[in-house]
């Protein structure tokens, strides 16, 4: 059996698994069954920590604080590293941060590990190249987060992780107390072929994709958008936008915002026992032809549809909304520069006066590997990984986050507040560890507790009928060889749509092709191992 170079760097593993563990993992590729093996999940244990501000009003509400606790626990003692060099591979969505032999932050997170960690830091819009590239040579380390749209995902894993069945499955898992705080739901996007291949990045209900509105803004315009339908999220967006004045009512197309006031699923859903995807529906045409007048209209930024810097517009205020998630609201204020910075989040709602129907995040921003090894290797690189997860309210999660006070931050009462050194040490408060294990997301804005009552109205209003993917921790082969590309063509089309270089009516020839190419088949997998799941 041979694969030509181009095959095993365009990300198929195959190769690889051959390689490792012979050619049943390659033959195993179309066995939906053995793919989505179930295993029994680790044990869920809730961290007894401190108790949140705010009452869990839905199973899925994040917990929530105004402040951060005064004399934060320790909950760890001594250090989980063995001494010897731990190396990773993993990724950040913010400026990189300076390397261990000039940085007192990483310097004293060496210390408090007991081992030496040599991370490989990579821009996220580059991970996926800079990880397939590192699987062919072999250089990811012993920790590693993974590309979720990587080819051959359970090959891959099969041949380049360590089966983690026996060391966190059942009651197993609580020999890491952090890592068993995690949900059922985080550890199910964790199985591949039947085995815990790696461990869960938390993030919850926090990923979710919504609109976030300058309401600092909206109050010095004298504007006030409310819980909107479609004609009044447009409205709004006509009375802040003046190009002269290089302002415009939205950083990015809606499309979160619309799908809900649409009730349109942005991805699969079950309806009627069937998958069906968002783009086979009359309603995602109507949220096109929505975008697209929107665009028109010159609503929306100018490079808001072609690129992608809404953040910066947002915080600059060249944009008064943006579509993003809970979990960005804080790197949002600490970004502010404008003292009178404020975010709103407007519940949306159907032309009925319906709440809006909202697809909720994935469990999991992603998941992170560890290199075969020993059992005692792999033991205390799970008890690094365990650290790394220590959840909010502790020390150990304290300095995770905001590094050594006096340098990297200062208090403000209780809350630590990030210096300039912590900004740029600490990779404003999101160091790159945190893409290799993480504790449950909270809603905690330091030094923004109005902030928390935002973000705690907002979901109290549209969990009751949110819904979560259903395809989450689901493979399907035919997804993992030609989704990128199915999505790719799609997203091409959208975005030529939404500046005028394409019709509307191109999208139904569009979606037959779609369906033609793969989307058929990624539907009939999904649906297998949603019967295997149980969960159809």
């Amino acid at each position: 059996m041979t694969f030509s170079r181009r095959t095993f760097l365009g990300g198929s593993l195959a190769a690889a698994a051959v390689g490792v563990t012979g050619c049943s993992t390659v033959t195993r590729s179309t066995d939906i069954a053995a793919l989505n093996k179930p295993v029994a999940l680790p044990t869920y244990k809730r961290f007894d920590g401190p108790k949140p501000d705010l009452p869990r009003s839905h199973p899925l509400m994040p917990d929530c604080f105004y402040r951060f606790p005064a004399n934060p626990t320790k909950v760890t003692s001594g250090t989980p590293g063995d001494g010897s060099d731990v190396v990773g591979s993993t990724l950040t969505s913010n400026p990189i941060p300076p390397t261990a032999d000039r940085n007192p932050y990483w310097q004293e997170l060496n210390r408090r590990l007991g081992s030496p960690l040599e991370l490989t830091i990579t821009a996220a819009a580059d991970y996926p190249n800079k990880f397939a590239t590192a699987v062919a040579g072999d250089t990811l380390g012993d920790l590693f987060n993974v590309d979720g749209g990587f080819a051959y995902l359970p090959q891959f894993l099969e041949a380049r992780a360590q089966d983690l069945t026996e060391y966190l499955s059942g009651d197993a898992i609580l020999e890491y107390p952090f890592l068993a705080n995690a949900p059922q739901a985080s550890w199910r996007g964790c199985v591949f072929s039947g085995g815990i291949r790696a461990v869960p990045i938390q993030r919850g209900v926090m990923s979710t994709n919504t609109l976030l509105v300058r309401q600092d803004l909206l109050d010095q315009f004298g504007v006030e958008i409310g819980s909107p339908t479609v004609d009044e999220l447009v409205k709004v967006a006509k009375a802040v936008t003046d190009g002269k004045k290089n302002r415009w009512g939205f950083a990015v197309p809606p499309t979160a915002a619309v799908s809900a006031m649409l009730r349109l699923p942005n991805g699969w859903e079950v309806r009627d026992g069937k998958l069906v995807h968002s783009r086979e529906l009359p309603e995602h045409k109507e949220m096109l032809a929505i975008t697209r007048q929107m665009v028109k209209d010159g609503l929306i930024h100018p490079d808001g549809v072609a690129k992608n810097n809404q953040k910066v517009w947002f915080t600059q205020g060249s944009a008064v909304m943006t579509q993003d998630t809970y979990s960005s609201i804080q790197s949002f204020y600490r970004r502010a520069t404008n003292k009178n910075f404020s975010i709103a989040i407007p519940v949306p709602r159907s032309d009925d006066g319906q709440v809006g129907r909202v697809l909720l995040g994935s469990p999991n921003n992603s998941i992170a590997a560890i290199r075969p090894s020993s059992p005692e290797r792999t033991k205390a690189l799970l008890r690094i990984l365990n650290w790394f997860a220590a959840p909010f309210g502790t020390e150990e999660y304290l300095f995770r986050k905001f590094g050594l006070p006096g340098r990297h931050y200062t208090l403000n009462g209780t809350d630590p507040q990030l210096t300039k050194d912590g900004g740029s040490e600490v990779c404003l408060g999101e160091f790159p560890v945190q893409y290799l294990a993480d504790g449950p997301y909270p809603a905690y804005f330091p030094g923004h507790p109005e902030a928390v009552d935002m973000a705690y109205n907002h979901l109290k209003a549209v969990l009751p009928t949110a819904i979560l993917p259903p395809a989450y921790g689901l493979y399907s082969p035919t997804q993992s060889t030609k989704g990128k590309v199915l999505d790719t063509r799609m997203d091409a089309l959208t975005k030529d749509i939404q500046l005028g270089r394409a019709d509307l009516s191109a999208w139904d020839e569009a979606v037959t092709n779609y369906r033609k190419s793969g989307a058929d088949a990624i539907r009939d997998e999904l649906e297998q191992a949603l019967a295997i799941k149980g969960e159809k």
